[in-house]
């Protein structure tokens, strides 16, 4: 975990300068490390429905943190392959240079290792020069880490040993396996098909940016705009 004086400001603090258009400090609150499944269990139609959801969940979500959040881009099948290298999405220019690197992406493919996808996007994300709070792993999948390309598991736990904040998992159908997820507030969500993987990853990217529930997030919104309205009616 790379040292920000942010760190202190954890939760609904993280939240505030969202809310209240305050100044942003240069470094940002998290950077965010997405590899994807490319392997053959998924086929070539439904990682174009994948791909085509990354696109336009990010298009909807990232406007709201521009200068917030940094994003790296990894495929996985048998190998890894990176996509985009972490970038700070400070406006509409870069956000359009990260989903057009999505959109190109190709279906590839083959054997299903996850546990590689995690080490190259910990080493990225730790080994950047981007000042950030936290660091956070975001894997999609189908299905499970083909045992002969590694162990999932012993990778996330030596990302988050090497300072990852948490590595986090997008399953899609009944047989997604996202028993690695490791790491403070870790989690994982379940898009039933792959035509439900753009509002879930929607859900899960709001929450990997703010660090809380979807929920609990619009919860703390009605409470900080409730006391802007008091404080403008004592002003009155």
């Amino acid at each position: 975990m790379k040292f920000n004086l942010r760190k202190t400001i954890m939760g609904v603090a993280a939240s505030l300068p969202l809310l209240f258009g305050a100044t942003q400090a240069s470094a940002v609150e998290v950077e965010l490390g997405l590899t994807i499944d490319a392997s053959g269990s998924i086929g070539s139609t439904n990682f174009t429905t994948q791909r085509n959801a990354y696109v336009a969940a990010l298009n909807n979500v990232i406007p709201s943190f521009f200068g917030d959040i940094a994003i790296g881009v990894w495929r996985f099948d048998s190998s890894v392959d990176l996509i985009q290298d972490t970038m700070v999405i400070n406006d509409a220019a870069d956000l359009a240079i990260l989903t057009t690197a999505i959109q190109n992406m190709a279906y590839t493919g083959g054997l299903t290792n996850i546990s590689g996808s995690i080490d190259a996007a910990a080493n990225n994300l730790l080994g950047n020069a981007i000042d950030s709070t936290r660091q956070v792993i975001d894997v999609s999948t189908d299905g499970g880490q083909t045992s002969s390309l590694g162990n999932a598991n012993t990778a996330a736990a030596n990302a988050v040993a090497a300072g990852i904040d948490a590595i986090n998992c997008l399953g899609i159908g009944t047989n997604a396996n996202c028993n690695f997820i490791a790491g403070t507030n870790a989690f994982s969500t379940i898009a039933s098909t792959f035509a439900d993987v753009q509002n879930a990853l929607e859900r899960k990217l709001r929450r990997e940016i703010t660090g809380v529930p979807e929920p609990m997030t619009l919860a703390l919104m009605g409470i900080a705009l409730a006391g802007i309205g008091a404080t403008r009616r004592r002003k009155a």
